[in-house]
């Protein structure tokens, strides 16, 4: 900001900012039901929300270091919010504890809403995360398992849903693409999710997928195995392809990584059962590590006609989930050491870090802009309202 743009803010000016925001908070929170008995309520949920955010942001990953930046940047807080006194440790776990994570679920997807450049032609990765530390036998989950959709291109997480216990990600995923704008769109999933129903709703909703075949799959894995098996018997000479090829040069190993792509689709079986299958992907890793050498080879099939580079992009996209977001949480927020597990809060925390993610960005160096919003308190001041004017 120029020092001229410093002197033209007026005092009446701030105070108009200050207020907006204010009722932006209350509004944002408005739709999450508060669980609480209204005659013992000392603290309002929506600031109880607001300051969990914000110590996230700036670097708390448990309920009490966010009592703890409460206390110490009670002064702050005071500016931006009408409040009293501030709450105690005991106030943050039992708003976390009891209230239902489906409505922050949804403010997390309503976020998302508000973003103007919308989701078409991008890579979008569907993975799940086990959050281990909350494995307990009296919890509502025994282990917190959060399925993730996941921006490749812009590194935004745009939805999450619980893993119910003794099922699988299978009915989670349905659930983390119902209500997000996927036009557009190119979906990855790993094996697990390569379901023909999972591909139909893909394609229903207007994107394309592309998901890891593996015998969960079916016949349709043997005869994909068994296609690319003949091919390259014979050099691939008399295949009809397109193929990519990229090497990757680090800590001692090489790899070579060759995906090849094929349109010619009307041989297959069980072509009707997939909802417009137009290709195949077939991915040749080839590792060579301390003089040896071992080489994987992993099947895909995809409702997109692009070339192999394209859908080498989208694999390599998807490999990337696991340090661009679970890398990211583990390190950065702890999320793999947080044993809270009582009632809601694991989730409900859970959803903060994604929101405190998103607005900080997941690329290289979250750990800095994290200090940094502990440290400076124009900066953390400048997030939340940029936090908070996204979401109108």
């Amino acid at each position: 900001m120029s020092s001229k743009r410093k002197i033209d803010y007026t005092e009446i000016e701030q105070n108009i900012d200050i207020e907006e925001f204010k009722e932006s908070v209350i509004t944002y929170f408005s739709k999450v039901p508060d669980p609480r008995d209204p005659e013992r309520v000392f603290y309002k949920l929506e600031d109880l929300f607001f300051i969990i955010l914000a110590a996230t942001l700036a670097g708390a990953n448990s309920i009490n270091q966010i009592a703890i930046f409460a206390q110490v940047k009670a002064k702050w807080i005071k500016t931006l919010i009408d409040i009293e006194r501030i709450p105690t440790y005991g106030a943050f776990w039992w708003v976390l504890v009891r209230v239902k994570p489906e409505f922050l679920r949804e403010l997390l997807k309503g976020w998302i809403r508000t973003l103007s450049s919308g989701l078409r032609d991008q890579i979008l990765a569907i993975d799940g995360k086990c959050l281990r530390g909350t494995q307990s036998t009296n919890a509502i989950h025994e282990v917190l398992h959060l399925v993730s959709l996941f921006s490749v291109d812009t590194g935004l997480i745009l939805a999450q849903q619980p893993v119910a216990d003794k099922s699988n990600e299978i009915k989670a995923i349905p659930k983390v693409l119902d209500g997000i704008d996927i036009r557009g769109a190119a979906i990855t999933i790993d094996a697990m999710g390569c379901q023909r129903a999972i591909a139909k709703q893909i394609c229903d909703a207007g994107a394309d997928y592309l998901l890891a075949l593996k015998g969960n799959a079916g016949l349709i894995y043997d005869e994909v195995i068994q296609y690319f098996q003949e091919a390259a018997e014979a050099g691939y000479e008399y295949l009809d392809h397109t193929y990519f090829t990229w090497e990757d040069l680090r800590h001692g190993r090489k790899v070579r990584v060759t995906v090849r792509c094929v349109q010619d689709v009307e041989w297959l079986p069980q072509l009707e059962y997939w909802e417009k299958l137009k290709s195949l992907v077939e991915v040749v890793s080839e590792r060579t590590e301390r003089g040896r050498t071992s080489i994987e080879r992993r099947y895909y099939i995809s409702s997109s006609d692009v070339d192999a580079k394209q859908q080498a992009s989208r694999i390599r996209g998807h490999w990337g989930i696991e340090n661009h977001l679970h890398r990211q949480l583990d390190v950065n927020f702890m999320e793999d050491n947080s044993l809270v597990n009582t009632g809601y809060a694991a989730e409900n925390l859970a959803v903060f870090r994604r929101l405190a993610l998103n607005e900080l960005g997941s690329g290289k160096g979250l750990l800095e802009r994290r200090r940094k919003a502990a440290w400076d308190e124009e900066y953390l001041t400048q997030l939340v309202k940029n936090f908070f004017v996204k979401s109108f």
